[in-house]
């Protein structure tokens, strides 16, 4: 199967890249690791749709676009940076364990090797293993233009499945957050069809800060691949809030993940299976969040 007749473009620097996706706008695409866009390219041919898409704009080389960073207290990480580097960064493990599980979990070791972070943000699956997990950090991305910047929260960067806002000639150059306060606890679990090489089926992310008696201060549940857009669910996280958890106080906020996902998206044939599972799901994730290991 022949991929489509695309032209490829090797900019050095910002300003190149920007400057060249501003003038065929609408027609050329930003690859780094490849892994989403070579694929999505491979299914337009196996299906013989008609595609605008004449460019491909390689920002792999430019510079200070990958790496970890921290200041007072913020982790910044590049784009460019790849899902193993970012599971096994230090900062980001002591900081903001969810997302190193995360990145941890998606696709293969080959994937993780060549996927970026940045690219898993831009493809805006609802499926993608980091997003419910930025959601949860309250993250923020920043995107750069020629002779500007942007920064937005990561929830104002979706415009649906597959669809973000990112205006012409933007690049988005890092994502950061807040470390998690000492008193903090986080989890990321996910459902696939396998252990590895797996797309999710559903997933959960969650946030949990608590007082020296244990009584949750502030609560952040974020389901994944069960909604169009990534989105917290406040009906859940205020169930939690005030409380010293116990197992009927995590069982309906659980519950309460499930029948948002089923406010939002409707009763589907999927629905018998998913809402029981995502609640199973969001179980887990609290108490793992709560620093307790359940099946």
């Amino acid at each position: 199967m022949r991929l489509p007749k695309v032209g490829y473009v090797v900019p050095e620097t910002l300003e190149e890249a920007s400057g060249f996706l501003r003038e065929h706008a609408g027609q050329a695409m930003v690859v780094a690791g490849g892994t989403d866009v070579l694929v999505q390219l491979r299914r337009q041919a196996w299906r013989r749709e008609r595609t605008a898409l004449r460019w491909l704009v390689d920002i792999s080389r430019i510079p200070g676009l990958s790496g970890v960073w921290t200041s007072a207290g913020t982790i910044t990480i590049g784009a460019l940076t790849v899902h193993e580097e970012v599971a096994r960064n230090p900062v980001v493990r002591k900081g903001a364990r969810l997302l190193s599980e995360a990145c941890a979990s998606v696709g293969s070791p080959q994937i993780r090797a060549r996927g970026t972070l940045g690219g898993n943000i831009m493809n805006a699956s609802p499926a993608a293993d980091t997003i419910p997990a930025l959601v949860a950090l309250s993250a923020r991305v920043r995107l750069a233009d020629v002779g500007s910047t942007r920064d937005i929260f990561i929830t104002d960067l979706f415009d649906g499945p597959y669809r973000n806002r990112a205006l012409p000639g933007e690049v988005l150059t890092d994502v950061y957050f807040d470390a998690l306060p000492p008193r903090s606890g986080c989890a990321f679990v996910k459902l696939g069809r396998r252990e590895a090489l797996a797309i999710a089926r559903l997933s959960c992310a969650a946030v949990i800060e608590r007082d020296d008696a244990g009584r949750v201060l502030r609560a952040t549940i974020v389901p994944g691949a069960c909604l169009p857009m990534p989105a917290r669910v406040p009906s859940a996280e205020e169930i939690l809030v005030g409380t010293i958890p116990d197992e009927t106080v995590v069982a309906a906020a659980a519950r309460e993940v499930a029948q948002e996902m089923v406010r939002k998206t409707g009763v589907r044939w999927s629905t018998d299976y998913k809402r029981p599972a995502l609640e199973a799901l969001a179980r887990r994730a609290i108490w793992q969040a709560l620093g307790v290991n359940v099946e």
